[in-house]
């Protein structure tokens, strides 16, 4: 199926799906009215008659922090106006009876980063005193894997009832999935449940006005064609700074041709230009083998790309607010070709005047198979804990919640990243499936914390420093002395 047909079938299911939703019960709990086929059509392996009469589903997971980028994934008010709340609160109404349950619950409590600790105690001190409290547990994906001891609190996935013959489902992602089993040991699941993968998930927008104005290349176009390259991206931004400010140097006052902000973006590099530095070899093994001139390549064009007056490179932390960000002014005053950036930020740009669009990340060069992408390490992972009081609810639960996201929540997100006037078109609609098609994690990235290769990327950008080889040479013995620990999680434990 072409894209532009994937996209009106989205259109289209959203559409069918949304009476069915309204006409079921619009009350949790034992309604044994459901006549078969009043649910969502999805591609779930569970029975129709798998139910669960009576029982609550508990979710641990994170409130919602000042941007409200956490608990709506999960859960939404009855009262819910905004599409994707009202998506997320009739998927759980549906899940509710499809079930019999009583309730499908968000237990949420703090969960940003420098809340972490509380937030693990949590569970693993429930865990420990097996209190079965917890059916499924749903926080940042950065502290969930931060320790590996931490794997032993975590059911392996193909043990799980429904979810182990079915991660093949389309709303799993697969190659996250590839690079996370290891030893036939799956401990985290990420798809369609997670909302926060899809609003931290990087992509490039660019100011549609600067492009027609300047006589660019059809960029939607460069994407289909597979043209769409890194060296493309920096020919096209060349030459596009204007001094607005008249002061002779570059500042937030001025206009760019690419902006972005260095402690994440550059992370993603990692995915975008396929350059890990620790992946799967020939015999399924894990080790580190970073491709090291392809590295030094990376660095090389992208701190040159870097020194030139074109762009708007700004070093900031999470704490910087919306309202506070200079690179997002940047970008909604129509000031730069180019902004990298996470795809949550097209709501911020509602307001603008200038036309704008959105695509993948170039490929590092022609030759490369693809668009690929990852959502910054705040988005929301799934486990579940080895003391879930009934391991067939849980798979059963997970998989049906994943699967009706995949059919009505995405869509709906769809919607609302491209809500804006002018970047609602099929093309930037075709790009976003693009972009979907290019989800992946590698387990260097997953394990950053563990590993303590944290930020590889964004620091040597930061320093201006290409010389990869000898920055890889002090921290080699490091990373694979962590690595040893880590795989020692995944190895066959004796009865």
């Amino acid at each position: 199926m072409n894209q532009l047909k994937k996209t009106a079938a989205l259109v289209l299911v959203l559409a069918m799906v949304l009476p069915l939703v309204v006409a079921c019960g619009m009350t949790g709990g034992n309604n044994n009215n459901s006549k078969p086929g009043s649910f969502t059509e999805t591609d779930t392996v569970v029975p129709n008659d798998v139910t669960f009469p009576g029982e609550t589903f508990t979710i641990l997971c994170r409130e919602d922090n000042a941007w409200g980028q956490y608990l709506h994934e999960i859960a939404a008010d009855e009262d819910a106006t905004e599409l994707v709340n009202e998506m997320v609160y009739k998927r759980n109404l549906e899940v509710e009876e499809r079930f019999e349950l009583e309730e499908l619950k968000a237990f949420a409590i703090p969960g940003q980063w420098d809340a972490y600790q509380d937030f693990i105690n949590t569970f693993r001190n429930s865990i420990l005193a097996n209190s079965s409290s917890y059916d499924l547990i749903m926080s940042q994906q950065a502290y969930m894997a931060l320790d590996p001891s931490l794997n032993d609190l975590y059911t392996n996935f193909y043990d799980l009832p429904y979810i182990k013959d079915n991660l093949d489902a389309p709303y799993y992602y697969q190659e996250v999935i590839d690079n996370m089993s290891i030893n036939g040991k799956l401990y985290f699941l990420l798809g369609d449940y997670s909302l926060t993968y899809w609003e931290f998930a990087y992509v490039l927008y660019f100011n549609k006005v600067m492009a027609e104005n300047n006589n660019l290349e059809d960029i939607y176009q460069l994407v289909r064609d597979g043209e769409w390259t890194y060296d493309k991206m920096v020919e096209m931004a060349k030459g596009k700074w204007s001094d607005l400010n008249g002061d002779l140097y570059p500042d937030e006052s001025d206009s760019f041709g690419y902006i972005t902000e260095i402690p994440n973006t550059t992370d993603a590099l990692d995915a975008h230009f396929r350059c890990s530095l620790a992946s799967k070899n020939e015999f399924g093994e894990i080790e580190f083998n970073v491709d090291q001139g392809k590295m030094v390549s990376i660095l090389e064009k992208f701190i040159d790309f870097k020194k030139t007056d074109d762009t708007w490179m700004v070093y900031f932390g999470s704490e910087v607010t919306v309202d506070q960000n200079p690179v997002d002014k940047i970008f909604r005053e129509g000031r730069s070709l180019f902004y990298h950036a996470t795809l949550n930020r097209a709501q911020e740009f509602r307001g603008m005047e200038t036309d704008f669009g959105i695509v993948p990340y170039p490929k590092w060069n022609k030759e490369q198979d693809g668009y690929y992408t990852h959502a910054q390490d705040g988005f929301s992972v799934a486990v579940v804990p080895i003391d879930a009081k009934n391991k067939e609810m849980s798979g059963a639960v997970l998989d049906v919640l994943s699967a009706i996201s995949n059919k009505t929540v995405i869509p709906a997100y769809y919607d609302m990243a491209l809500k804006d006037k002018y970047s609602r078109d099929d093309q930037s609609a075709e790009m976003l499936d693009i972009i979907r098609e290019g989800f992946t994690l590698s387990f260097s990235y997953f394990y950053q914390q563990a590993l303590d290769c944290c930020g590889v990327y964004r620091e040597l950008i930061r320093q201006e420093n290409s010389n990869f080889v000898s920055y890889y040479a002090v921290q080699q013995k490091g990373y694979e002395r962590r690595l040893k620990k880590l795989m020692e999680a995944y190895a066959d434990k004796a009865e």
